[in-house]
């Protein structure tokens, strides 16, 4: 790993978003969701917040919101294999999150969340012929079940497991193994910003691959009028067989917009990766989303 590359990523980072920037406020509680009436209004009727207090419940990951991400990704590759500099891949991603407060003010929230996504056209090194073939087939399914709790001080906790089922629909693309192991979340977040760290393991249980990941999670964004967001979200991963580090610098841009009643979220983001496996990895990607916040139906079923 480069460590001069990871040095100049955190100096970059804190020099975007300065811990400075997030200094305490008073009325910082406002951002939080912490009581019935607050909870309730979300629940129903999340259409009734302004753009404003949208963007600020969907960057806290404790948020009872219940939304609809869909992200498209496209993602350029290098490295030293033959042909690997002229890879490009695309991959649509689908995960739906319903919370469960577990408290009647909102601030102690269960989550279970399912991901789905496609891969299309992605190239993959066949080692039979010496040449980069692609596929588009189902990906094999991420998930995570967690639990958190924030606090009045804008402090926010999060912690649970999460995991990978072999559900890909090609053998070439699929890794081939289930994969279990924890996950946590400690945040910070105010009216004028946030800041988070989101680490992550994940074991091999079973399958005819032996490798594990860790992953680091960033978050580090301001808040600006009338529901945009400026952010950095780099996730740096490790992989333990390989013992290869991923490591992206990473810009995004957010904005709350509204069809018909309907709080939206569009984000833009753009990774560079400064670290990758020097046989074939990232080099650029970017990723355009989009994000309903809808009812919470299936909690308003349940608890009505």
């Amino acid at each position: 790993m480069n460590f001069f590359k990871v040095t100049m990523t955190l100096l970059l980072l804190n020099g975007l978003f300065p811990i400075s920037a997030l200094a305490a406020d008073p009325g910082q509680s406002e951002v939080l969701i912490d009581t019935p009436q607050e909870l309730d209004q979300v629940e129903h009727n999340p259409g009734s917040e302004s753009n404003a207090a949208i963007a600020q419940q969907l960057n806290n990951p404790n948020s009872p919101l219940a939304k609809l991400t869909l992200e498209y990704t496209t993602t350029f590759f290098e490295g030293d294999l033959p042909n690997a500099d002229d890879q490009t891949g695309n991959l649509l991603l689908f995960q739906p999150v319903f919370p469960f407060p577990l408290s009647d003010d909102g601030t102690i929230n269960f989550f279970a969340r399912p991901a789905f996504a496609l891969l299309m056209e992605q190239p993959y090194f066949d080692t039979g012929d010496g040449q980069f073939q692609s596929k588009t087939a189902f990906a094999d399914m991420g998930f995570d079940l967690a639990l958190g709790k924030s606090f009045k001080s804008g402090f926010i906790f999060v912690g649970g497991v999460q995991g990978t089922i072999p559900t890909g629909s090609s053998d070439d693309l699929s890794a081939d193994q289930w994969r279990l192991g924890p996950e946590f979340i400690a945040g910070y977040i105010n009216k004028t910003g946030f800041l988070a760290v989101f680490p992550a393991h994940q074991w091999n249980i079973s399958g005819s691959n032996n490798f594990s990941t860790t992953t680091l999670e960033n978050f580090a964004g301001l808040f600006l009028e009338d529901g945009l967001t400026v952010l950095s979200n780099p996730v740096l991963s490790y992989n333990h067989e390989s013992e290869d580090w991923t490591i992206p610098l990473n810009a995004s841009v957010r904005q709350v917009v509204r069809i018909g009643k309907m709080p939206v979220q569009l984000g833009l983001s753009l990774d560079y990766y400064v670290n990758q496996p020097d046989a074939f990895g990232p080099d650029w990607v970017i990723t355009l989303n989009i994000t309903p916040v809808i009812p919470n139906f299936i909690y308003n079923w349940i608890t009505d």
